[in-house]
């Protein structure tokens, strides 16, 4: 795909979104407080690993979490152990390869919390086989730009917000988005993770995504000990 066709596609979703994020209602009561206190975070790929670590990271500081994922009985698992925390979390299934799971899953996470502020775009396979490289396009790259297709109009809507993408594969799609929206509020950055424990790239991603990096967009930050 052409990067003039990315931004027509990725605009074109944009004027759906100020009716979802109007209806939206917060059942936030009791979340503990702290730097993200207030904010909607949505994660795809969010059931283990460096989604669950984020997850848990960022309800700790205080943010409406929803988790993305196919695999319905871990995402619960995160959920009640975010919710057990005192944190606010929902896990909702979805399959970033049908854009239709993808809608859904973020329109559903904006009409809950009625808003978004962070999306952190982690889902991703490992491609080790010719065989396997159908599906690590589907998720890696395009499940990639669905994500960010449908995540957009929120963003824009709530005055602006961050979106953060773990795969090599979104690197182009990255730049194009930052320079494309940029002027209305929206910073576009990946992470390159490495070999290093889930919870420290959970802190680079919640560091990323703080006010202390509001001028960076269009960046890819490796978070992986001199390992990428």
């Amino acid at each position: 795909m052409s990067r003039a066709s990315r931004r027509a596609v990725l605009g074109g979703a944009v004027a759906t979104a100020a009716g979802i994020a109007a209806s939206g209602t917060s059942t936030a009561a009791g979340r503990p407080p702290g730097r993200f206190t207030g904010k909607v975070v949505l994660i795809t790929g969010g059931t283990s690993g460096i989604g669950a670590a984020t997850a848990r990271a960022f309800a700790a500081a205080g943010a409406r979490v929803v988790i993305g994922g196919r695999r319905t009985q871990l995402g619960r698992e995160v959920e009640r152990s975010i919710r057990a925390a005192r944190g606010e979390a929902t896990y909702l299934e979805s399959d970033v390869r049908e854009a239709e799971s993808v809608q859904n899953f973020v329109d559903t996470a904006v009409r809950r919390y009625g808003r978004l502020d962070i999306a952190f775009n982690n889902a991703g396979v490992h491609v080790g086989s010719v065989a396997e490289w159908n599906d690590g396009l589907a998720t890696n790259a395009r499940g990639q730009f669905l994500a960010m297709q449908y995540e957009l109009p929120h963003l824009i809507a709530s005055g602006g917000g961050h979106i953060i993408s773990n795969s090599p594969a979104a690197q182009d799609l990255v730049r194009t988005a930052a320079a494309e929206y940029g002027a209305q509020g929206v910073r576009v950055n990946t992470i390159l993770a490495g070999t290093v424990p889930a919870a420290a790239v959970a802190q680079a991603v919640l560091g990323l995504a703080g006010d202390e990096f509001s001028y960076l967009t269009g960046a890819t930050i490796p978070v992986g000990g001199g390992s990428v």
